[in-house]
């Protein structure tokens, strides 16, 4: 059984508590939030969702990260959100402060501890939480699991096949440098070419890739930002780890390139367990290679200028 943190409880983070509530191996959640009484009254409103489930979970509820201890896993989920028009990468300088203090103010308190960044951009966030933490704790990002679940989702859909039929991944950055990856794809275990030819049907791949990016714009323009669909799909990373699943998904771990003078968080999926990889890289175009290649260089890039908000060396 697992304690959880959550770090900030907004539109995300709340969405993932109520998810989490309902968990059989979450024993307790932590929920913390700088907004006077929000993180108390998200964990009220998640009693009264579970009351008729007959679940039994402890909820605490705090203002400051200081407080949690002994968690099993921290996410960091608080920071400023991405309003209409506004890039990710262009949150950097407003949540680098951000990342900073939530991780000095969990270190000591959570020896044994994995961190889960949810926080854009995520991937520069990530890493610059990883430098905080000095390298002593273990640290992921959510990646782009949820753009693999939306490649998933418009594959089926232009298909006209069961979604559980398709099996795709997208790689490189959380945002404008998302790869993805169609070597990757499987349509009821075949090759997304060998699908195309037995069925007659045939794609645009280029609408796939609009989508893919762009439909997280047309849903913020709409309800003022995504709820259900990173609870979801971040869902399965926190299994991944506390389940021990050794499922492949589109998470981002720490990844050395040539051509950066830095690791960077990064996304190639990978199997994900307590120990992390091996990842799929061996099996991915040169193609694909390089452009994940090009996006852990803009991520380094993201990172960078958050190190310098933060004057760090």
């Amino acid at each position: 059984m697992y304690h959880v943190a959550i770090i900030g409880t907004g539109r995300v983070g709340s969405s993932l508590a109520y998810t989490l509530a309902f968990e059989p191996y979450i024993e307790e959640l932590s929920l913390v939030d700088i907004i006077p009484n929000l993180a108390k009254m998200v964990a009220e409103d998640i009693y009264h969702g579970i009351s008729s489930h007959g679940i039994d979970i402890r909820i605490n509820a705090y203002e400051h990260s200081k407080y949690v201890e002994n968690a099993d896993l921290i996410i960091i989920s608080a920071g400023y959100p991405r309003k209409p028009g506004m890039s990710r990468r262009d949150l950097a300088d407003k949540n680098a402060e951000i990342m900073k203090e939530i991780a000095e103010a969990t270190i000591d308190n959570n020896p044994n501890a994995w961190y889960f960044v949810i926080t854009n951009p995520v991937d520069a966030m990530t890493t610059l939480v990883h430098r905080v933490l000095r390298g002593e704790r273990r640290v992921i990002g959510t990646g782009t699991n949820l753009e693999t679940s939306r490649f998933r989702v418009i594959l089926a859909r232009e298909l006209k096949v069961p979604l559980s039929a398709v099996e795709a991944y997208v790689g490189g950055e959380h945002g404008e440098a998302a790869v993805l990856l169609w070597s990757t794809v499987r349509i009821f275990g075949k090759t997304l070419d060998e699908y195309l030819e037995e069925s007659g049907k045939s794609i645009d791949k280029e609408k796939i890739e609009r989508y893919v990016k762009g439909i997280s714009v047309e849903i913020i323009k709409a309800v003022g930002g995504t709820r259900w669909g990173p609870a979801g799909s971040f869902l399965e990373i926190i299994k991944g780890i506390l389940l021990n699943t050794g499922r492949v998904l589109s998470y981002s771990r720490l990844t050395k390139f040539d051509n950066i003078p830095e690791p960077v968080y990064v996304t190639i999926p990978a199997r994900i367990s307590r120990s992390l990889g091996p990842d799929i890289w061996g099996f991915l175009s040169e193609e694909e290679r390089e452009k994940i290649k090009k996006s852990a260089a803009a991520i380094y890039a993201t990172y960078r200028r958050a190190v310098g908000v933060l004057g760090f060396e």
